[in-house]
């Protein structure tokens, strides 16, 4: 949290987002294909100033942000406050959400601790449930440091914590997970994620 500053960027935060820099390109894009994915009770951890629920109804949403200063804009803006959670700590009980949803928010937990994040919410995604990460990643740490090179990023991208494909494929594997990826643009994915049922298993 305080490596970024959240809270000093709370204000200018959703003028930036929408400046369509390598990180944002094809930002509203982003928002409304993950907003298409979204059913029943939606759960968005790292909400930030809640741009999403432009393409959301707010009766069936529930933000989760760590920043203050993000949770007062997002306010601002909503007229009701976001939860103070993190990717480890959602503050909603087991089993609450249809689906979850995070938005340019989880290339912010550390690699090693997001096998972590992906079980908090599976534990409190529903049985059926989806889970839907929009964020910078890349097909490989090859690819990761292929594109750093070619586009001149290298230290932006050694200063977050990008996830890669292969990575959230293990991981999806080890927890028993199915995962779809979708590619938007050059740095932008869409990861959908849910459990394998023993209904959708074949003998």
């Amino acid at each position: 949290m305080e490596k970024w500053d959240f809270d000093g960027w709370a204000e200018s935060y959703d003028e930036d987002v929408t400046k369509e820099d390598w990180i944002h390109r094809d930002y509203w894009k982003v928002l409304k294909l993950v907003a298409g994915q979204a059913e029943g009770a939606v759960v968005d951890i790292g909400c930030g100033t809640g741009s999403i629920l432009r393409f959301l109804r707010s009766e069936n949403y529930v933000g989760v942000e760590p920043s203050e200063g993000m949770r007062k804009k997002f306010q601002e803006k909503h007229g009701f406050e976001p939860l103070d959670g993190h990717f480890l700590s959602v503050p909603i009980p087991p089993e609450s959400a249809d689906t979850v949803i995070t938005t340019y928010a989880f290339h912010h937990v550390p690699d090693e601790e997001k096998e972590d994040a992906i079980k908090e919410m599976l534990r409190i995604l529903k049985p059926g449930g989806r889970i839907v990460i929009a964020d910078v990643m890349f097909e490989s740490e090859e690819e990761k440091m292929r594109i750093g090179e070619e586009d001149g990023l290298k230290e932006e991208i050694e200063d977050e914590y990008f996830a890669t494909v292969d990575m959230l494929r293990k991981i999806c594997t080890k927890l028993g997970l199915e995962c779809r990826f979708e590619r938007v643009n050059r740095y932008v994915w869409i990861v959908k994620i849910r459990k394998v049922l023993t209904s959708d298993r074949k003998d």
